[in-house]
């Protein structure tokens, strides 16, 4: 209950959206710890998950209420993007979260506390052990990316369209897995000599722009992607078919999947542009 006030009580200010998802991952770090100490990692997911159920379901619930009102193009990019950023910025605090206790505690909790993440690492090639290695890049890499991303848009869309905390564990899973790769690299700066401090901004640093960068294009993706399926289930639940307010509904849904799909390409072009070519560059 409290986490849930916490986060509905600063929805409108970034700094503190941003702390609120380093505290709910935090927190979720700890309980799992100490509840689940054989089989922590989901668990880590699930408790992030959780406090941002209540809020979002209902933010998602208005949100669907006000857009079959009559509004211009720019209100209702307005009221869409005020939903971006605060998910976006959650998905930032959750990473950074993830990423600042899996590069300071001890070697012997991270292969249990975060066994899912690391192997879902390394079966992408990103981690072996505690440790990034480049991505190989072949001529499919695109479509492969882009293929597979897209995949998680539709999901996110369904999730969201059935309950509303499936789309919010595809967001927490994603800040895991990148906080993990995150932390990776603060580890091996610390291993190569540099400070706790420096290891710590370089190491962000770098995994902004090895990981992060791409990502926020396609985490704005799946967020749209939930927002639609929220619409629709509102639009077949509330109203009559084909009626005004329904076809509404529909009709900015669609254009919200056109919209997250066009981001997932975005984002896979960054990945392989930049990102990789970074990665290659400027190896830790």
């Amino acid at each position: 209950m409290v986490l849930e006030f916490l986060l509905e009580y600063e929805w409108d200010k970034p700094l503190q959206i941003f702390a609120s998802g380093f505290f709910f991952s935090s927190v979720a770090i700890f309980i799992a710890a100490a509840l689940f100490a054989h089989s922590p990692s989901l668990v880590v997911v699930t408790f992030m998950t959780l406090p941002l159920i209540y809020t979002y379901t209902n933010l998602l619930q208005q949100e669907a209420a006000h857009e079959v009102k009559d509004k211009t193009i720019r209100q209702l990019i307005a009221d869409n993007m005020f939903l971006v950023k605060t998910y976006l910025l959650l998905f930032l605090g959750m990473t950074i979260g993830i990423a600042f206790w899996f590069s300071i505690l001890p070697n012997s909790m991270l292969s249990s506390l975060f066994s899912e993440q690391i192997y879902n690492l390394n079966q992408i090639g990103l981690v072996t052990g505690l440790s990034i290695t480049p991505l190989a890049i072949d001529s499919s890499a695109f479509m492969t990316i882009a293929s597979n991303n897209i995949k998680l848009v539709l999901l996110s869309g369904i999730m969201s369209f059935v309950f509303a905390a499936g789309a919010l564990f595809i967001l927490s899973w994603n800040a895991s897995v990148i906080g993990v790769a995150v932390g990776s690299i603060i580890i091996k700066l610390m291993g190569a000599g540099a400070s706790n401090v420096t290891a710590l901004s370089q190491g962000i640093g770098l995994g902004t722009v090895y990981y992060i960068l791409h990502l926020i294009p396609e985490v704005v993706a799946y967020f749209l992607a939930a927002v639609a399926g929220a619409f629709i289930s509102s639009a077949m639940m509330r109203y009559k078919p084909f009626s005004p307010n329904s076809n509404r509904l529909l009709a900015i849904s669609g254009a919200l999947v056109i919209f997250a799909v066009a981001l997932i390409l975005l984002g896979a072009v960054i990945e392989i542009q930049i990102s990789h070519q970074l990665q290659n560059t400027y190896r830790v």
